[in-house]
């Protein structure tokens, strides 16, 4: 098993590479796909669609908590090991919602993380909110998701460039909305979006094998190292 895992290791860090290279490539305009042409154009995340911030229901009040609504924080878009947020730990009522600064945010969006783990980004399956540790981008009819959450995550480090804070780095919605990248029109983008999901989904599948064999270690372990089950010699 440890083998096992230290090859999928070797292998998930090749897959990134490669990503990563795939990434760079098409992001940039360094390499476009046949039929398209032109200059990209710098939009800033403003003109990408509308941007709302979250919040978080008073804790002591238990009517606003263990309802419907997922409540998204940097702890869950840090567990994730696809690009799609589908469940939360925490969940609020529409109560809470209506209480607190937190807005619903519909299937499809955005969700960027600008607080302590700044440029964790996140696509929604669902109706959403998040903390205030979130800017949340509801993409306009321009703009593939897709290509969108791919375009942040190359760009992370210029997240991370613009945050500021002593306890923790934060990024204000400010300086978020101006923050400007080069993008094509959306033929292209999506165009884009598809080829890189076919690395990204590479490299999930390899993800998925070292939790599964990590996992089943684990199951050896408590049986061969408690002696409920014996080694034939």
């Amino acid at each position: 098993w440890d083998v096992a895992i230290a090859t999928t290791q070797q292998l998930i860090i090749s897959s990134q590479n490669q990503k990563r290279a795939f990434m760079q490539q098409l992001l940039t305009g360094k390499t476009r796909f046949p039929g398209f042409s032109g200059d990209w154009g710098k939009i800033t995340i403003k003109e990408m669609g509308k941007i709302i911030s979250g919040g978080t229901p008073d804790t002591t009040q238990s009517d606003y908590w263990g309802g419907d609504v997922l409540w998204m924080t940097p702890t869950d878009v840090t567990a994730l090991r696809t690009r799609f947020i589908v469940g939360t730990k925490r969940k609020i009522t529409e109560e809470g919602v209506r209480s607190s600064s937190a807005t619903i945010a519909p299937s499809g969006s955005l969700l960027v993380c600008t607080r302590a783990t700044v440029g964790e980004t996140s696509i929604s399956t669902s109706d959403i909110t998040t903390n205030q540790g979130f800017k949340t981008l509801i993409p306009s009819n321009r703009f593939d998701v897709n290509f969108l959450y791919y375009l942040f995550d190359y760009h992370k480090s210029t997240f991370k460039k613009y945050a500021c804070g002593s306890t923790f780095l934060e990024l204000s919605k400010k300086d978020f909305e101006r923050l400007s990248f080069n993008c094509p029109d959306l033929k292209e983008q999506q165009k884009i979006s598809a080829a890189l999901s076919v690395v990204n989904s590479e490299v999930e599948a390899l993800q998925q094998k070292m939790d599964f064999l990590i996992q089943e270690k684990k199951a050896l372990m408590q049986q061969l190292l408690t002696g409920k089950r014996r080694v034939k010699t």
